[in-house]
């Protein structure tokens, strides 16, 4: 896990490594994103025409690793752990094409005390709008904990890789389902390295 704190933001947080920022006191900052990757060489979610069905999926925490043959650092699931608050979360679908009208649902988290899921709805020509659909914005800070969880997707038709304008799909186009949730929990209590706690001086010792 790293934590970095404001003066030292200068990139996006990091959720493979469980990056936060203590951007209030007492307080750590999380955003975890999550993608389904629809890929016709991603078998353990497509069929074998590279089609993504109606169904239920779990995003991934993808590896810094891009290289299929050569992944020393797995892809890890989008966990969420007890005790986090979560106040927003947001899902897209970049080069993800499918029926007008079909959506795509956070399934879990999804309501109390968790913001009720965006519904993110696929438009005449079965694209997904480039700015993605975001749940309303509770309470940053106030909000109630949740049970440890891990994020799921659910949509109601199928979906296949394709790069838009492109009139058929594309084999290698960058299509996936992302999920964003943003999320928070208190530090932990100080460590010795928080506090001036002062060299042991034995009795008669001269400094």
């Amino acid at each position: 896990m790293s934590i970095i704190f404001p003066g030292n933001y200068v990139a996006h947080l990091n959720a493979y490594r469980d990056q936060g920022v203590v951007a209030l006191p007492g307080v750590e900052f999380y955003r975890s994103v999550g993608a389904v990757v629809i890929n016709p060489d991603n078998d353990s979610v497509t069929d074998v025409d590279g089609v993504l069905k109606t169904g239920t999926y779990t995003p991934q925490i993808l590896s810094p690793d891009l290289r299929q043959d050569d992944k020393p650092r797995k892809d890890k699931p989008m966990d969420i752990p007890a005790g986090a608050v979560i106040y927003k979360t947001a899902i897209s679908a970049p080069g993800v094409k499918g029926a007008s009208g079909k959506t795509i649902v956070i399934a879990g988290p999804d309501g109390d005390p968790s913001p009720d899921s965006p519904t993110l709805t696929a438009g005449s020509d079965g694209f997904f709008p480039e700015e993605g659909a975001v749940s309303p914005l509770l309470d940053v800070v106030g909000g109630t904990a949740v049970a440890a969880t891990t994020v799921t997707i659910t949509t109601d038709g199928d979906f296949t890789a394709e790069l838009k304008p492109s009139a058929g799909a594309c084999r290698n186009s960058p299509s996936a389902i992302l999920v964003e949730v943003c999320w928070y929990k208190a530090t932990p209590a100080p460590s010795y390295d928080d506090a001036h706690i002062p060299y042991a001086v034995e009795a008669g010792q001269g400094y």
